[in-house]
């Protein structure tokens, strides 16, 4: 497999970053009539350097050359996010310029380790003020990620130090490491457009993952399913691609007006869409003005600009150099992954104010009374590992699933997973049985013992009853669980012997019922009085009629199965069908079949009790009903 590297131009405008691609590739970048008659680039464009060496080593080198000027900063920006090698281009003519600097700025917050300072238009001066050039790159680039960076001498209109330029890129591009905090593959949009007979295509860089011909895929924010007709990289078609690697993909996708700069391609359920991010700012030194509470800004992260307000945690204001933890609110959603690198320009002048990395994407409604718990909360997913950023991001839910810490995190699943099972073994989360969901071991302790008060509770309001209800439990909770969610809490309490259920109500394990010697007196004249008329017993109103008081042991008799309830009135000595059975095989054995009449007789009832126990009878199997008659049944 080949390994991709993007390597990106910066430099102030007309310091002949083109020209250099152009003298490095044989390709003129420069794409739009515009920038030819005007002589700079208003576009990012893209390119490829390809020759025996890169074949040699199996390198597939991009090259993004952006614009200089400072109108067009957004332009490099939204290129910027994906450059693992910056070519620092420094006309020997001026030197250091604004752009200069702050291309440089912008490639450091957006998280570029390596560079190549080139100091082109060398046959325009001679070598004392080249020296001078030299000391004063070495002086400006001095504590940036450029400060140990080589510095190399070409003219690329005259093809002096091209060759060696080359050589050197190579070299680098072979060495550097390219991690990535993501997982999931992610490809920002930074162009789209249509070509008659193919439909829509988008160009971008895969930070990370694999594509394929014919795979399905989803268009976020819009979370809309895409597919995947047909891929280039450098004008060559590929069936698969890499990490890394630029990518123009053929979509099946009907209207490119749908799409935008700034839209992601990834897989099914990996991406949250959010107007609302939480980060760390990292405030420019090099600003001479200070960051404020509602200041309007223009965000950069992957190919997006979008506008914004930010809120400072904490404070009202903050000043050139400071750390700062800031919450953003966008005019658009956007879909972005976890430890995203970003940049924050003024709304107006544009300037650019610093950059850092989104710690939570569409994080919860926040109180401004919670602001020093909110930083810390910031500060701790700043600081801490992945593994325990997962047990926080579970730690902050009640209970958490495997498709919102894959969205939160853009870890790969069997990745996610091993991380859980090692946070199980640790015993600092607990499963819940099914559909990969999960609690913290604090959180369900203390939602045991919320359960548990529930529970006892009901206990002390209703002496009488064998236990509470799961979907009474479920009202009585303060947190807001489905019933799916509490079933698989109390199934692991009743694992671990913390509750008991009976007949459908839930008790906690230690629970007995004890009656008072009046309630005992009670119960006894409740079963004497059914007990009297056996097949005719008095019905709950008739009972109640003599007695109010009554109704909770006749509930308790019924819950303890010493009373049969067959109808919202009628209850029975509960071993009333062992007589009836005894009975109906007595009469079975001189009789074929037996009607509701019949069996009234039989019981010394009326209809309305022998209806209920024949329809029961039916249901134990005891008789077989066809039509009006019936049959000895298999239970008999």
């Amino acid at each position: 497999m080949s390994k991709n590297v993007i390597i990106g131009t910066a430099g102030h405008i007309d310091h002949g970053k083109t020209t250099l691609i152009k003298a490095l590739t044989g390709e003129d970048t420069d794409r739009l009539l515009v920038e030819k008659q005007r002589g700079i680039s208003i576009e990012s464009a893209f390119t490829h350097l390809e020759n025996k060496e890169t074949q040699v080593r199996n390198l597939n080198l991009g090259i993004i050359d952006v614009p200089g000027h400072q109108k067009f900063v957004n332009k490099m920006l939204a290129a910027a996010g994906g450059i693992d090698l910056a070519l620092i281009v420094v006309a020997a003519d001026e030197g250091v310029m604004p752009q200069t600097k702050e291309h440089l700025s912008i490639l450091e917050l957006m998280g570029t380790k390596s560079a190549l300072i080139v100091i082109n238009k060398i046959d325009l001066v001679d070598k004392e003020w080249l020296a001078l050039i030299k000391l004063d790159i070495l002086d400006q680039f001095s504590g940036t990620f450029a400060d140990n960076a080589e510095i190399l001498e070409v003219s690329a209109v005259k093809d002096q130090g091209i060759k060696k330029l080359k050589n050197k890129i190579i070299e680098l591009a072979a060495k550097i490491k390219i991690n990535s905090t993501v997982q999931i593959p992610y490809y920002p949009i930074d162009r789209v457009f249509s070509l008659k007979g193919q439909g829509t295509i988008v160009t971008g860089t895969l930070f990370t993952g694999e594509f394929y011909s014919g795979q399905e895929l989803y268009l976020y924010p819009k979370a809309k399913k895409i597919k995947i007709k047909g891929m280039e990289n450098h004008r060559k078609k590929i069936k698969r691609a890499n990490s890394g690697s630029r990518v123009g993909i053929n979509l099946s996708y009907p209207d490119k007006n749908e799409i935008r700069r700034g839209d992601v391609i990834s897989t099914a359920e990996s991406l949250l869409s959010t107007k609302y991010v939480e980060a760390k700012l990292k405030i420019l030194d090099s600003i001479n003005f200070r960051v404020t509470n509602g200041d309007r800004v223009h965000f950069y992260a992957g190919a997006n600009e979008v506008m914004g307000t930010i809120n400072i945690y904490g404070r009202k204001e903050a000043f050139p150099g400071e750390e700062i933890f800031i919450k953003i609110k966008l005019e658009q959603k956007i879909s972005p992954y976890y430890r995203q690198k970003f940049v924050l320009r003024r709304f107006s002048p544009l300037q650019t104010i610093g950059g850092g990395e989104i710690l939570e994407i569409d994080p919860p409604p926040r109180r401004k009374k919670d602001s020093k718990e909110v930083i810390n909360h910031l500060n701790l997913l700043n600081e801490i590992t992945i593994k325990d950023t997962l047990e926080l991001f579970i730690k902050n839910q009640t209970i958490t699933y495997l498709n919102f810490l894959k969205k939160k995190t853009s870890l790969k699943t069997e990745n996610i997973l091993s991380l859980l099972s090692e946070l199980k073994a640790a015993d600092k989360i607990v499963e819940l049985k099914t559909d990969y969901s999960f609690i913290h071991h604090d959180n369900f302790n203390d939602l045991a013992d919320k359960i548990s008060k529930v529970i006892n509770d009901y206990h002390q309001q209703h002496r009488l009853k064998l236990g509470i209800p799961r979907e009474e439990i479920r009202s009585r909770l303060t947190l807001s669980l489905s019933k799916k969610e509490l079933d698989k809490i109390l199934n692991i309490l009743f694992d671990k012997n913390l509750l008991i259920e009976k007949k459908y109500l839930v008790a906690l394990r230690n629970f007995n019922i004890k009656l008072t010697d009046r309630e005992k007196k009670q119960k006894e004249y409740v079963i004497n009085k059914i007990r009297e008329n056996y097949f005719a017993p008095p019905g709950r109103k008739e009972l109640l009629a003599e007695n109010q008081e009554l109704e909770s042991i006749i509930d308790y008799l019924e819950q303890t199965s010493e009373l049969i309830r067959l109808d919202q009135d009628l209850y029975f000595d509960k071993n009333i069908f062992l007589r009836i059975r005894i009975i109906l095989q007595d009469y079975f054995k001189t009789n074929k079949t037996i009607e509701l009449s019949e069996f009234r007789d039989l019981l010394d009832s009326s209809r309305k009790y022998a209806l209920v126990l024949l329809e029961k009878c039916d249901q134990l199997q005891l008789t077989v009903r066809r039509g009006d008659i019936r049959y000895p049944g298999n239970k008999l």
